[in-house]
Formats: C-alpha cells, structure tokens, sequence
C-alpha cells in the first residue's frame, strides 16, 4: 500500500512539474518579448464596439502601451483575463518587441493547477511513509 502511494505520489509531482517546465520554456522562447499592460479591454461582435459587461462572444479588442504608442489587437476572448480586468487587477500581455501586434497571453491560470498537483504528490509522498 504504501509503495502505491509512493508511485502516486511520484506521478503527482511529475504532473505538477510539467506546466512549471512548460513555463519556462515559454520564459526562455519568449526572452526578445516586453511585458505591457492592458489598457483597455472592449468585446468586439460582428465588428461592432460594444460595452465590456455586454461581453459574451468569443474575441475582445485589448488596448495596451508601447513604446509610448497605443496599440490594439484583436484576440479570443479569455473569461479569466476578462474577470481580473474588471476587478481592477494588473492585466499584462508578452508584445513581441520586434512586431507590437503580435502578443501572448501570459495567464497565470495553469500555475494554479500545477500548485495542486505538487501539493497532492507531496502529500501522498508523506502519506506513503505513515502508511
């Protein structure tokens, strides 16, 4: 019993480790990007601007500064991206420094997961030696 929590406890921390290496990766691909900060977020249908709490179709209009100069790009809506915005939290996007229109969502949704998974492998780990 206690082998198998180990096991598990193993494959836990390895599906935990995973989104942290994918991180990273992206961290070190990404090294030529700039990190801005949205200034504004505005749900787009059918080419018409509409209000923000109107939103409830797939891309938005997100307005953010660099070098000095606002830029707007269209991309898929993101429902957490959206939620922060609202609440008034900081909202960022990585902005190629080469090509300002082309950008990456930097979300830090994933990371919460990955937290999850490391806790319940630790956790099993522990358990593995009481058991």
């Amino acid at each position: 019993m206690s082998a198998m929590l180990l096991l598990l406890g193993i494959g836990f921390i390895v599906l935990g480790l995973l989104p942290l290496l994918r991180w990273l990766k992206c961290k070190v691909s990404k090294h030529h990007w700039r990190v801005c900060e949205i200034d504004r977020i505005t749900s787009v249908v059918n080419t018409r601007v509409v209000a923000l709490e109107l939103m409830q179709h797939k891309f938005m209009l997100v307005s953010f500064r660099f070098n000095g100069h606002i830029h707007s790009i269209l991309v898929e809506y993101n429902e957490h991206l959206c939620a922060r915005y609202k609440y008034g939290e900081r909202c960022t996007f990585w902005v190629d420094k080469s090509n300002p229109l082309t950008v990456y969502n930097n979300t830090r949704l994933w990371h919460d997961f990955s937290i999850v998974w490391l806790f319940s492998g630790v956790s099993l780990c522990i358990a593995s030696f009481f058991a």
